[in-house]
C-alpha cells in the first residue's frame, strides 16, 4: 500500500502539470469572435475600419478563418498540455492577432501567423498520427497539417503579391473546416446521440457510419483539391454537392429526433445541417453560377462554424462542471441568433443593413457564450 500511494501521488503531480487548452482558448476564441465581426464590418461599411487589417473582406476572412477558428481548434483538440507550452501557443496566437490586425503586411505578422499554426500543428498532429489505427482516423493528421499550412501560404502569397492565390487560399481554408467539421462533428453528435437515445428507451443503430463517412472523407477531400484548380470548378462543385448528399444521409440516420428533452443535441444536428446545406450551396456556385459562392460561403462561415463552435464549447464547459447541457437555454438561444445572422447572409447578400444586423446577431450569439464560460469556471 505503501508503494502504490506515491505513484498515485505521481499521477495526480503529473495531471496537475498538464491542461486542457479549452481553459485559456474557448474565452480567448469567444471575446474575439464576438469582437473582430462586428469590428470588421464596421470598417468595410464605414470606409474607416477602426485597424488597418478591417480595411477589407480578406482581412475579415482572415481573422475569422485562422484567428478565431484555429483558437477553437486548438482549445478543443489539446486536451493534455503543460503549461509553458499552452502558454507559449496562446502568446504565439496574441502575436499573431495584434501583428495581422496592426500590420497585415508586415514581416512581424508573417512570421507570427506562421509561428502559431506551426506550434500548433507539432502539438495536434502526432497524437493522430501515433493513436490512429484505422485510415479514416488517420486522414485527420494530413487534413491538420493542410489547415496549419494555409495561413503561411496565405501570407506568401500576400507578400509576394499574388491577389487571386490569396483568395484561393481562403477558399480552400473554409473547404478544409468544412470538412474537419464533418469529420469531428460526427465524432462528437453519433455517441452523444447514441446514448440518449438509448436513455430515451430506443437504439441507434448507425453510429460512425463507417463507409459514409469514407466515402464522405475521400470525396471531400477530392472536392478541396480539385476546388483550387481553375478550370475544374464544375468537377469541384459536383464533388461538393455529392459530399452534402452523403452529410444528409449521415445526419437522418442518427435520428436526433429520438433523443427526447435534447434540446443541445438538436442544436448540434442543427449546426451539422448547416455545413450540409453550405457545402451543398457551395457546389451548386460552382457547377450552376444560379448564386455566388461568397454567398454560399456564409452557410459554412455562419451557420455551420458558428452553431458548431457555440454548442460545443457550451457543451464541454458544462460537461467538464458536470452541468447537464440538456438543461441549457444558451445554447438554443445562441443557435436561433446564428440561424438569422447566416439567413440575413445568404438572403441578403449585397445589403448593407442586413450585413450589420447580421454581425451584430453573430456578436450577441458569442457574447452569450462568454457569459456562460466566465459564470461556469473550468474544472
Amino acid at each position: 500500500m505503501a508503494a502504490a500511494e506515491p505513484a498515485a501521488g505521481r499521477r495526480r503531480s503529473s495531471t496537475a502539470r498538464h491542461h486542457a487548452a479549452e481553459k485559456v482558448f474557448f474565452p480567448a476564441a469567444t471575446l474575439y469572435a464576438a469582437v473582430v465581426v462586428p469590428a470588421s464590418v464596421h470598417g468595410m461599411l464605414s470606409g474607416e475600419p477602426l485597424l488597418p487589417a478591417f480595411a477589407t473582406p480578406a482581412g475579415h476572412a482572415h481573422e475569422l478563418l485562422f484567428g478565431f477558428a484555429l483558437a477553437v481548434v486548438s482549445g478543443y483538440l489539446i486536451n493534455r498540455v503543460s503549461a509553458p507550452r499552452l502558454a507559449g501557443l496562446f502568446a504565439l496566437w496574441l502575436l499573431a492577432r495584434l501583428s495581422y490586425l496592426l500590420l497585415p503586411g508586415g514581416a512581424p505578422a508573417l512570421l507570427a501567423n506562421a509561428a502559431f499554426p506551426a506550434m500548433l500543428g507539432w502539438l495536434v498532429v502526432p497524437q493522430f498520427m501515433k493513436g490512429a489505427k484505422k485510415w479514416r482516423n488517420q486522414t485527420i493528421a494530413p487534413l491538420l497539417i493542410a489547415l496549419c499550412a494555409v495561413p503561411v501560404l496565405f501570407h506568401a502569397a500576400a507578400a509576394s503579391g499574388v491577389s487571386w492565390l490569396s483568395f484561393v487560399l481562403l477558399q480552400e481554408a473554409v473547404l478544409l473546416l468544412a470538412l474537419l467539421m464533418l469529420f469531428m462533428g460526427g465524432r462528437i453528435i453519433a455517441p452523444a446521440a447514441a446514448g440518449a437515445i438509448q436513455r430515451a428507451g430506443g437504439h441507434l443503430e448507425a453510429r460512425v457510419q463507417p463507409r459514409i463517412e469514407g466515402a464522405l472523407l475521400i470525396i471531400m477531400a477530392l472536392a478541396v483539391t480539385t476546388a483550387a484548380v481553375p478550370d475544374a470548378r464544375v468537377t469541384a462543385g459536383g464533388l461538393a454537392i455529392l459530399a452534402a448528399a452523403l452529410g444528409l444521409a449521415r445526419l437522418l440516420r442518427w435520428r436526433l429526433w429520438a433523443a427526447a428533452g435534447r434540446p443541445d443535441l438538436w442544436c448540434l444536428g442543427f449546426g451539422y445541417a448547416w455545413l450540409v446545406a453550405g457545402v451543398a450551396l457551395l457546389g451548386t456556385a460552382w457547377t450552376s453560377g444560379l448564386l455566388g459562392a461568397t454567398t454560399a460561403t456564409h452557410a459554412i462561415t455562419v451557420g455551420a462554424l458558428g452553431t458548431l463552435t457555440t454548442g460545443v464549447m457550451a457543451r464541454v464547459r458544462l460537461n467538464r462542471a458536470k452541468r447537464d447541457p440538456a438543461r441549457s437555454l444558451t445554447i438554443p438561444l445562441m443557435a436561433g441568433t446564428i440561424a438569422a445572422a447566416a439567413l440575413l447572409r445568404i438572403l441578403m447578400p449585397e445589403n448593407m443593413t442586413a450585413l450589420a444586423l447580421a454581425s451584430g446577431l453573430w456578436a450577441l450569439s458569442y457574447a452569450l457564450l462568454l457569459i456562460l464560460l466566465v459564470r461556469i469556471p473550468p474544472r
